[in-house]
């Protein structure tokens, strides 16, 4: 009797020993280098996350995947089954010194394993490895490509994005829409109010067009008075929300309201076989054509 529970502590301490060491099992070298490498020779913050979340795609089934290092990056996004349960998980990058790199957030098909998570979080290791310096250098990248006024992305930043995300989507679409707008009444303020005031205008106008929009959508300063967005992804109908909630915005804010100031909008769906000229083209056609009807932020 004796013997058996003797043999029975042991063979339990053997369980826990390999479970304890399945917990420790890190990814096979050879495996950790090759990814290592691969995310050190991308060319920018972007291509390091999407060569990350093609490797995270082979070990989980992803619905969605998100990064947020102090602004969002889309990596996944599938769109919406009916019906379909997700499952969630978030997990905090820290780099030395428990510095903190950003949030991954994961929409899963399927529950995560254990074994799955400990892969992840292996892979999520490496990443952070190279992940500061791409951060910073984004974030160089970034003071260039926004306009100093509004803070949004400026006309140089916008071809760069849109050029991008119909290559993208030419691959695998997952809707976009582009959106055009520009400001009602503009020329009055600058010649009644002066420039100052103007540039107030832009600013306030600015900040209502990113409260209106999605963390997944951009928006861009054309120049004077003329915006755009990017949004993502979207059916082709996603600028009437937009609409909608820009027009309440306009009325009901103190200082926009003071000096009249409106919009007008246009919007197009991309589609296979347009390319970035064509897609702006029918923004435009559509921003000309509603403003000839008289469609603008004051009258709908």
């Amino acid at each position: 009797m004796e013997n058996t529970s003797s043999l029975n502590g042991f063979g339990h301490g053997i369980e826990q020993w390999v479970q304890q060491m399945e917990r420790l099992r890190p990814l096979a070298s050879q495996d950790r280098n090759q990814l290592l490498e691969l995310l050190l020779a991308q060319r920018d913050l972007g291509a390091l996350l999407a060569t990350f979340a093609e490797r995270a795609a082979t070990i989980v089934r992803i619905h969605a995947l998100h990064f947020d290092g102090g602004r969002p990056h889309v990596l996944i996004s599938q769109p919406p089954q009916a019906r379909q349960v997700l499952h969630s998980y978030h997990f905090e990058l820290r780099g030395q010194h428990e510095q903190k790199l950003g949030l991954l957030q994961y929409e899963l098909e399927h529950p995560m394993s254990s074994h799955q998570q400990r892969l992840l979080e292996q892979c999520h290791q490496l990443l952070c490895l190279p992940l500061p310096l791409y951060l910073r250098l984004d974030g160089l990248e970034q003071q260039v490509r926004l306009d100093h006024l509004t803070g949004l992305g400026n006309r140089s930043y916008f071809d760069e994005a849109i050029g991008r995300a119909v290559e993208q989507h030419c691959r695998e679409s997952h809707g976009l829409v582009l959106v055009l707008l520009d400001l009602d009444r503009f020329k009055l303020v600058n010649d009644t109010w002066g420039h100052p005031v103007g540039d107030l205008v832009l600013s306030r106008f600015a900040q209502l067009l990113t409260g209106c929009i999605r963390s997944t959508d951009q928006a861009f300063r054309l120049g004077g008075d003329e915006f755009a967005l990017l949004l993502q992804p979207a059916e082709p109908e996603a600028w009437r929300p937009v609409w909608l909630r820009l027009q309440h915005v306009l009325r009901s804010h103190k200082e926009l309201s003071a000096f009249a100031v409106g919009c007008s909008l246009g919007a197009a769906s991309w589609h296979s076989g347009v390319d970035v000229q064509s897609l702006y083209e029918a923004a435009d056609a559509h921003l000309y054509a509603r403003k000839k009807a008289g469609v603008t932020g004051s009258s709908e």
